[in-house]
């Protein structure tokens, strides 16, 4: 998943079209063969049209009852503007917000506490947690010098 801001420091959520109809962080799976960085990437492009870049790991959180791990990234886009492509069937919404909707995933429930201050109450789903400490998110990352 990615952790992306906005200069208002509200932060990039899309809507699922189907199932549940949640709101969550942008990010998706793994391909085989894919790194992180990569996947990440890809998943931010296709739902929601902006290219990022990647940053540090922000979070962990072990979904046992998934069978899963969700890693947390900041990534920085140099646009602010999100278009969700038509063809897109997975996501219906994808905005910038100052507070979690209702409505939102376990995941993104946890990161969005963990993000805007210690969490306080663990989350309601069987899940191992690691927070780490609070560290600001990137606003740009340095361009590489020519040598």
């Amino acid at each position: 998943m990615a952790w992306i801001e906005d200069s208002e420091q509200k932060v990039l959520l899309v809507r699922q079209a189907g199932g549940l109809k949640l709101w969550t962080l942008p990010g998706g799976k793994v391909k085989r063969g894919e790194s992180l960085v990569k996947a990440l990437k890809r998943e931010v492009y296709e739902e929601t049209g902006l290219r990022v870049q990647i940053g540090s790991l922000l979070g962990v959180l072990d979904r046992r009852d998934k069978d899963a791990i969700t890693l947390l990234f900041a990534a920085v886009s140099s646009k602010e503007a999100v278009n969700v492509k038509q063809t897109q069937k997975e996501i219906k919404k994808a905005g910038f917000q100052t507070a979690l909707p209702k409505k939102a995933s376990p995941s993104a429930k946890y990161f969005w506490s963990a993000r805007k201050g210690p969490v306080k109450k663990p989350p309601k789903i069987r899940a191992s947690t690691y927070q780490f400490p609070e560290t600001p998110v990137i606003k740009q990352l340095p361009t590489p010098k020519k040598r």
